[in-house]
């Protein structure tokens, strides 16, 4: 019989969701929280910065390409001005028909076209996502 996982060594995954849909954060949240995820949101890149700066370092970021305020390009370029910032890796989720291109010369590590299965979305947080140990 194996021992039971001590609650000190279980691992998850922290995601930053940044979408200025409230709707599609919620239901992303929400999925992420139910799969044994923490999930934090931001309605735009601003937000999203202000999370960084605020010493918030998720495994993986979920980024919409199209907001008010600073949208998901000018928050790539944001992100990859804080050194400590830069290695987290960023799926782009976005309805944008030229999503995938602009997702690759982002630097991003996948992209998801909206409207994104649920089993899509959580095969690429396990995919990309790295594991961090919860305080």
């Amino acid at each position: 019989m194996m021992a039971e996982e001590d609650e000190a060594d279980r691992h998850w995954h922290e995601v930053l969701v940044v979408d200025d849909e409230r709707n599609i954060r919620d239901a992303i949240s929400h999925l992420l929280n139910f799969q044994a995820s923490t999930a934090r949101s931001a309605n735009d890149g601003n937000q999203a910065i202000a999370h960084l700066l605020d010493g918030y370092r998720p495994c993986l970021i979920l980024l919409d390409l199209t907001m008010p305020g600073m949208d998901g390009p000018a928050f790539r370029s944001a992100q990859q001005a804080l050194a400590d910032c830069v290695k987290i890796p960023v799926v782009i989720v976005s309805g944008r028909e030229d999503g995938q291109d602009v997702a690759a010369l982002l630097g991003g590590c996948a992209f998801l076209k909206k409207p994104v299965r649920p089993t899509t979305l959580l095969a690429a947080v396990e995919r990309h996502c790295r594991f961090q140990r919860k305080e």
